[in-house]
């Protein structure tokens, strides 16, 4: 709908002849005849007579007027195209909002994504540590692998009291495995009942952890939806 047709179907609407509208907004009536036929365009002040004349504001009366086609006819009137330059400002602004909203999913999705795949926040490695058994107060922390350096071969009957200490060491051991998270380096002491435990790295496993999945899955998703979002803001740019 054109300007002039708008003005004309709030006339038609409040049941209003052409020279009483024209009347009560104090001009000719071949004036508003001009007006309603699009042959003129009226200034602010008798745009804003004739808003005062139908008891509506510049919103109601846009409203059925295609602004974008009419932009350049409507921009002649001061107050049309103050609220118009308003109008575009928010709808900027609101642009500027979801592009910050769809690179802020992006970037999420990147971070996200990257913190599944690479395991760092989230570590799949864990540390199997062995200890062969409690070593007793005053025997040195690996009396398990080197018993047998603390016997004298120069002993009489060093053989048959190396069996005999073979054989106390293997009733001794108990063996115990320690799987943990954390890399507590080659070699670390617990104090137990009895003496001390020296554990020893015995190996490094990967178990994979579900959280990592969900990680990766939610940075896909968070991505896409970022890139979604850029599509749509392209798309609703073109429409304002």
């Amino acid at each position: 709908m054109t300007l002039g047709k708008q003005i004309k179907h709030f006339r038609t609407t409040r049941d209003l002849s052409q020279p009483e509208l024209a009347d009560m907004m104090g001009i000719e009536q071949s004036y508003l005849s001009k007006l309603e036929n699009d042959k003129s365009i009226p200034s602010n002040d008798v745009f804003r007579s004739l808003l005062t004349a139908l008891s509506i504001n510049t919103t109601e009366f846009l409203r059925g007027i295609d602004t974008q086609k009419h932009r350049p006819q409507l921009n002649l009137i001061a107050d049309i195209e103050a609220l118009l330059s308003q109008r575009d400002n928010m709808k900027i602004a609101s642009l500027r909002r979801f592009l910050y909203l769809a690179s802020t999913l992006i970037i999420l999705g990147v971070t996200t994504f990257y913190a599944g795949y690479s395991r760092q926040v989230f570590s799949e490695n864990q540390y199997q540590y062995q200890s062969l058994g409690v070593v007793l107060p005053g025997e040195p922390l690996d009396i398990y692998s080197s018993w047998n350096r603390t016997l004298d071969a120069t002993v009489e009957n060093s053989y048959s009291i190396r069996e005999q200490k073979r054989v106390e060491m293997a009733k001794r051991r108990d063996d115990h495995f320690l799987l943990t998270t954390d890399n507590r380096s080659q070699k670390f002491n617990v104090d137990v009942d009895g003496g001390k435990r020296m554990y020893s790295l015995d190996k490094k496993v990967a178990v994979p952890r579900v959280i990592n999945a969900w990680l990766q899955l939610l940075g896909v998703l968070f991505f896409a939806a970022g890139i979604v979002g850029f599509g749509l803001e392209r798309r609703l740019y073109k429409l304002h």
